[in-house]
């Protein structure tokens, strides 16, 4: 995708969610589930060694932020302020009205719905305040957990995009979903 402008990053709100930008102080909430190998298996980047490498992740997703450009919101617990993961635009193509999103989140939070809920209000602002067109997501073949949360946002599956990216030393087929703006308005009225 093109390196088009962002139309920022808002905080928004779910039931048991706050979904904003990420700053300085959110390193150790990061490290704690980026330095889990069961988190960063199937992910494009690599486990967190120290501390330092979550706040080269906080400092690259300001960059982002300064410049307007897509990135990520920190998931963040209404219940007890704490960061547990993040969601966001891996990529956008204002030009086209589409983007693809990515996220990930801590292990001890797998399997409650929180991203399926971060996931759908991340959909609602991209087709109603951004008025996008098309939101891709993509996961890597053994990872059927992530492929689960896209089913239940509603995106359809569309094949497998053969040695798609390649990161960690080698390619990976990934299984391919997207949602048109279409299909989320006769989801959600």
């Amino acid at each position: 995708m093109n390196g088009t402008k962002f139309k920022g990053t808002p905080q928004l709100e779910t039931e048991r969610l706050v979904l904003r930008k990420l700053r300085p102080g959110d390193e150790n909430d990061i490290f704690e589930y980026a330095s889990d190998d069961d988190v960063a298996r199937f992910v494009t980047w690599n486990t967190h060694k120290s501390v330092e490498d979550s706040k080269n992740f906080i400092r690259f997703t300001l960059d982002r932020y300064e410049k307007d450009e897509a990135g990520d919101w920190g998931i963040v617990l209404k219940s007890n302020g704490k960061l547990i993961g993040t969601v966001g635009f891996v990529g956008i193509d204002l030009k086209n009205r589409r983007a693809e999103i990515g996220y990930v989140l801590s292990k001890k939070y797998w399997g409650q719905g929180i991203m399926t809920e971060a996931v759908n209000r991340l959909l609602e602002f991209a087709f109603t305040e951004m008025d996008l067109n098309r939101i891709e997501c993509c996961h890597l073949i053994p990872n059927e957990k992530s492929g689960r949360v896209m089913q239940k946002v509603g995106m359809s599956y569309e094949g497998i995009a053969r040695e798609k990216l390649f990161f960690k030393n080698r390619y990976w087929d990934v299984k391919q979903y997207a949602i048109l703006k279409s299909d989320w308005l006769k989801r959600n009225g």
